[in-house]
């Protein structure tokens, strides 16, 4: 009797955006673990393509500058005590808008109602209640005991002391924003994936290349393993990267026999999935992958179709952020066109032909 051990495929349940009213707490949960933003967060540090677009379109957004009204520009240049300009918050709210869908700014307010100072939050490190009127900021979620400084959300009308300017944007129907790219998910989870898969197959071939039978008795564990290591140190390594499969067998005329398995074409299979993938995570951003440094492939790109391609996305996604950020910042100061932003001025001549 053969005794072989297969290994189980792990499934993986992707963390879903949703909220959690939990008994006990002022706060609404955000994911069933309350770590969803964690989770997004981890996703962008992973993902090369998130990365490029969401860095790309936080490049699109801010432009060449941005310039502020009378309002706003006396304190341009020190906007809080540790030294930042205020470019240096839009910046900060800009990749939060773009990666979690939302962003908070603490506002410290002066004796005169006046802003005194402002800060980003970090925006994974937020949680609100249900009424959306307290905004609670942990560094630590999702650990026993949690403890969260409490703040009150910017309602327009207070401005003493200290509150959250909280931004949740225009799709969300809860309390928490919902990624623009939350449909691909999934998409950006697997390209991370197929790149793990190509870096294992490069250190150790990732699947096994070949099975070794030992048809002479079924040994105990403890001998199994010993065996399992001594092939391992013969034939194992960055220098011989292949893996194999162990099978003890009661006979075959006591013979050890080596089979070597096909690969599958698994590269090839990786290779189309990549490509869909790839194309999902771009058309949940609705952008054209060459406005991001991805260039079509086998076919060419002109320079009318590039500044058309810019056209449509600084139209439907750039300037819809800047409107937002401007709307907020009218509201922090009480003022109007509190920002304006000057667009890039785009190198066409070296767009592919």
């Amino acid at each position: 009797m053969e005794n072989i051990t297969f290994s189980q495929i792990e499934r993986k349940d992707l963390p879903l955006y949703e909220e959690v009213k939990a008994k006990g707490k002022d706060y609404v949960s955000y994911g069933k673990d309350n770590l969803f933003p964690q989770y997004i967060w981890d996703l962008y540090l992973r993902s090369a393509v998130l990365q490029s677009i969401v860095n790309g379109t936080g490049d699109y957004v801010i432009g060449e500058k941005m310039l502020y009204n009378s309002m706003l520009e006396p304190n341009a240049r020190s906007i809080n005590k540790e030294g930042e300009y205020l470019d240096d918050v839009i910046k900060q709210i800009t990749s939060d808008y773009l990666i979690f869908g939302g962003f908070a700014i603490q506002i410290m307010f002066n004796k005169m109602g006046g802003v005194a100072e402002l800060y980003a939050l970090d925006f994974q490190r937020i949680r609100v209640n249900e009424d959306l009127t307290k905004v609670y900021y942990s560094d630590s979620w999702g650990k026993w005991g949690t403890k969260a400084l409490e703040y009150d959300i910017f309602d327009g009308k207070s401005r003493k002391g200290t509150s959250i300017f909280y931004f949740k944007g225009h799709i969300t129907r809860g309390v928490y924003p919902i990624p623009k790219y939350n449909g691909a998910l999934a998409a950006v989870e697997t390209s991370t994936e197929i790149s793990k898969f190509h870096l294992n197959n490069i250190l150790n071939n990732f699947a096994a290349s070949a099975v070794i039978s030992f048809n002479n008795g079924v040994p105990e564990e403890d001998v199994k393993k010993e065996i399992e290591k001594d092939i391992k140190n013969k034939f194992s390594g960055s220098e011989n990267a292949g893996r194999f499969i162990l099978s003890f067998n009661q006979s075959k005329e006591n013979a050890t026999t080596i089979e070597r398995l096909s690969s599958d074409d698994f590269d090839k299979k990786f290779e189309a999935l990549q490509k869909s993938t790839t194309k999902d995570i771009f058309i949940a951003w609705r952008a054209t992958p060459a406005l991001f440094g991805l260039n079509p492939e086998n076919n060419g790109f002109s320079k009318q179709e590039f500044l058309e391609a810019f056209e449509l996305y600084n139209k439907t996604m750039v300037s819809p952020i800047q409107d937002d950020l401007t709307r907020c910042f009218d509201k922090i100061y009480q003022t109007e066109k509190s920002i304006t932003f000057v667009p890039f001025k785009l190198e066409t001549e070296e767009v592919a032909q």
